[in-house]
């Protein structure tokens, strides 16, 4: 989450800088273009899970579009024997777990198999960065330890490493967030680590200017092209987002072929009118577009907003509100929409998830 208020950029501005390589990436990024379209996936399987285009494919070659949910489990749940089955009762084909670089090593490794055996992909976020540039390196730094690095191989087949949570401010340039990341992307991948890297919009994870104007370019530099980029979309009518806003950032960003998940989203900023976000709208443009997104969160646990918590104890029996909304009963909802491939559905009856050991 975050905790400012979004701004935005006219898109034509945006264009002339980057043909002038004045502003925004210059000297680091070519000029304005659009994302190369990668060859398909020819092979029956791969090491990891594989970006192709804007989608995202399993490590065996299925199309997989992530319908998912947030959990603090290093907050609330670290084991996840709480919340993680609950979660699975929804259907969901992904889990977004937040986790930090003061969790143990043991403890990560643990969670990342709790979620597999719920047959959900763990998309792994470090919450130590959240609105602070400065901090990149430090999740950086935690990915490419010896340590870490071996719990991700392990599980390379089934895991999204997503870098760090909302990483900067609003002040962050076009210019330092490709630099930033073009480093992260090299030491990540210098360390053996090949699963998808999902990369977080900076402002708080709001600003999607950001990434229209960086993700191709991040997209070419990454020596395997598996990138995956994220738009939280806390996004309140008083901050200008009405649902015309809303279906036009979303277009935008499939005609730039950009593989885009909504990593956030709520029903509300705050308890006003204004203050509501027109989340139905997001869920139905993303089955539109077949776009991959995670609600915020499952709960409960969320301050002071607390009608963020999906469910009033962690149980699936207390879904409420908008919650459940998303989760069972609208047509867009992750009950009504999320597919898992028959190398997610099966995986445990194939033997492929070892029994965890007790943290």
């Amino acid at each position: 989450m975050k905790t400012k208020a979004g701004k935005t950029i006219n898109l034509s501005l945006i264009f002339l800088l980057y043909l002038g390589l004045s502003l925004s990436c210059a000297s680091t990024v070519p000029a304005f273009y659009r994302p190369v379209p990668q060859s398909m996936p020819t092979e029956k399987e791969y090491p990891t899970m594989r970006v192709w285009g804007r989608f995202l494919y399993t490590a065996f070659n299925e199309k997989i579009i992530l319908r998912g949910i947030n959990q603090g489990f290093i907050w609330i749940d670290r084991f996840g024997e709480r919340t993680m089955d609950q979660i699975a009762m929804t259907g969901a084909n992904a889990v977004r777990i937040v986790w930090s670089t003061s969790g143990s090593v043991e403890d990560l490794d643990y969670i990342i198999i709790q979620a597999i055996r719920q047959k959900m992909i763990p998309i792994v976020e470090l919450h130590d960065a959240t609105g602070k540039w400065e901090n990149l390196k430090l999740c950086v730094d935690y990915w490419v330890s010896k340590e870490v690095v071996e719990v991700v191989q392990r599980h390379q087949k089934y895991l999204i490493v997503n870098i760090g949570n909302e990483i900067g401010d609003k002040n962050v340039t076009f210019k330092q967030f490709y630099r930033g990341y073009a480093e992260a992307i090299e030491r990540i991948r210098g360390k053996g680590i090949e699963v998808p890297l999902m990369i977080d919009a900076p402002d708080w994870g709001k600003d999607i200017e950001t990434i229209k104007a960086c993700a191709a370019a991040l997209i070419k530099i990454d020596p395997i092209q598996n990138l995956l980029f994220s738009i939280h979309m806390w996004w309140p009518k008083m901050w200008g987002y009405s649902e015309d806003r809303v279906r036009a950032e979303i277009k935008a960003v499939v005609e730039l072929n950009i593989p885009l998940v909504v990593g956030e989203f709520g029903n509300a900023w705050e308890e006003s009118e204004e203050g509501q976000i027109p989340y139905r709208v997001i869920i139905e443009e993303c089955q539109k577009h077949e776009i991959g997104w995670l609600a915020w969160s499952w709960g409960p646990g969320n301050k002071p907003q607390t009608w963020l918590d999906m469910t009033e104890d962690g149980s699936f029996e207390t879904l409420r509100g908008w919650g459940k909304e998303v989760a069972l009963t609208s047509p867009f909802s992750i009950k009504n929409t999320a597919l898992k491939p028959p190398s997610l559905a099966n995986i445990c009856e194939k033997g492929i998830v070892p029994l965890p050991l007790a943290p």
